[in-house]
């Protein structure tokens, strides 16, 4: 029996190479089928091969550790002055932690944006160019770098570099309460393209609403007039089209999810104090855009957002949102942290590498994919003979068009609901099919 672990995001994955019950060999041209010896290869995996109990079977015997799929995760956190209120800033920023520390972000790039920045910059004429909170920094606050499986209690580590700068970085009360979201997402969309990876991209974007800052750009034409006359309020639709455009980018895709903390269910017709739109149903509509893949089922969003229409409301709040809205007597850093690992479960928690062994090729006709979800038993699965068949009840697998093994249906959804799963991938042995 050979046994390959792997890490991924929805906890432990083991991987098994079982006999071949058949003549037909489970590896091309690889050096294990043969080897019947304990012994410990260059890069550390090791051989357990006890040919003698499988005599006259092709077995290939030994002991991997896989590393976790690369993927690179940006936070994005609002600490405009309106966070201070309510602990927004303190939960968001005690779940970033402990979220970020779970051993499913190992090996993961991780960084850590923050805005507005700490220095105010001149403001718009329309508030007699007085300084402002809408500053960003043309880099991450805690740049993408692999965490290795450093955490945030180590002294060195991208983990630890964010706790410092969440510890020691209060809300900017200077200046106003400025939000430039439109320029922070696009920085940090721009930062996780910039990342020479091959795996996915994640943009985490933290914000209690009121988009401001827009009067220092050249979107005011599309903006919406505050109360000190300012085109300063952003059009939702700015923002929606910046996430979709990275979303469907073939070469270097961004998924952007949106955590709406209290506060970002305003609606305010007069745009004195908040902007005059439902705040929830601008959040949905850009979580849709940023990861249609990924939103939940039925949710309410819209390809265009349209704030108001001759005095009538168009875009109500949603019955059912797209973005994690927290706005419902249900925030607390706990709500947050379990989002962040939603996010990692349902971007990457159902695709798996083959594994593969030293000098040789798997036989893709002889692998065969159990599950367990948290603390349930062990499912067998079968590939699925159908591509149209959508395994919603019992659950499947099949190969990627890049050949890899994926979950689908009902199995990939208890993956993503249950941090604590494995997945066993058995190379050796004829494909259940059906």
């Amino acid at each position: 029996m050979r046994r390959i672990l792997l890490a991924l995001a929805t906890g432990a994955v083991g991987v098994a190479i079982a006999c071949a019950t058949s003549t037909k060999e489970p590896f091309a041209d690889g050096p294990d089928a043969t080897d019947d010896s304990n012994t410990t290869k260059p890069d550390g995996q090791i051989f357990n091969g006890d040919s003698s109990q499988n005599e006259g079977m092709a077995c290939a015997t030994g002991t991997y550790e896989a590393k976790q799929a690369p993927a690179a995760m940006l936070v994005l956190l609002q600490r405009s002055g309106s966070m201070a209120t309510g602990n927004k800033y303190a939960f968001a920023a005690q779940a970033i932690v402990s979220a970020l520390d779970q051993n499913a972000f190992d090996n993961m790039t991780l960084g850590l944006l923050a805005a507005p920045s700490a220095n105010p910059i001149k403001g718009p004429a329309c508030l007699a160019n007085l300084p402002v909170g809408c500053g960003v920094s043309p880099f991450p606050n805690v740049d993408l770098i692999n965490s290795l499986q450093l955490k945030s209690s180590d002294p060195t580590g991208v983990r630890h570099s964010i706790k410092q700068y969440l510890n020691t970085n209060v809300p900017d009360m200077s200046a106003g309460d400025g939000n430039p979201l439109y320029d922070a997402i696009n920085l940090g969309i721009g930062a996780l393209k910039g990342w020479n990876g091959k795996g996915k991209r994640i943009l985490f974007v933290v914000t209690d609403g009121g988009i401001s800052c827009t009067s220092l750009s050249n979107r005011t034409a599309n903006a919406f007039t505050d109360g000190n006359g300012c085109n300063d309020w952003e059009n939702p639709n700015a923002i929606m089209g910046i996430v979709k455009s990275a979303n469907t980018d073939l070469s270097t895709p961004v998924d952007t999810f949106i955590v709406g903390v209290p506060g970002s269910d305003t609606y305010d017709p007069s745009g004195q104090m908040y902007p005059p739109y439902h705040m929830r149903a601008a959040l949905s509509d850009i979580a849709a855009a940023g990861s249609p893949a990924n939103i939940p089922m039925g949710c309410t969003s819209s390809a265009t957002f349209h704030p108001t229409k001759n005095g009538d409301v168009v875009d109500p709040d949603p019955v059912k949102s797209c973005h994690f809205d927290m706005t419902q007597n249900n925030y607390s850093s706990q709500a947050v942290a379990d989002a962040i690992a939603a996010i990692r479960g349902k971007v990457l928690g159902c695709i798996f590498d083959v594994p593969q062994p030293d000098g040789g090729t798997v036989d893709p006709a002889r692998v065969n994919v159990d599950y367990q979800a948290g603390v349930g038993p062990d499912i067998q699965l079968y590939k699925r003979k159908d591509s149209s068949n959508a395994c919603t009840n019992d659950g499947c697998w099949d190969y990627t068009v890049d050949g890899k093994i994926q979950l689908l249906g009902k199995a990939c959804d208890d993956l993503k609901a249950n941090l604590n799963s494995k997945v066993n991938i058995a190379v050796g042995c004829d494909t259940i099919v059906k």
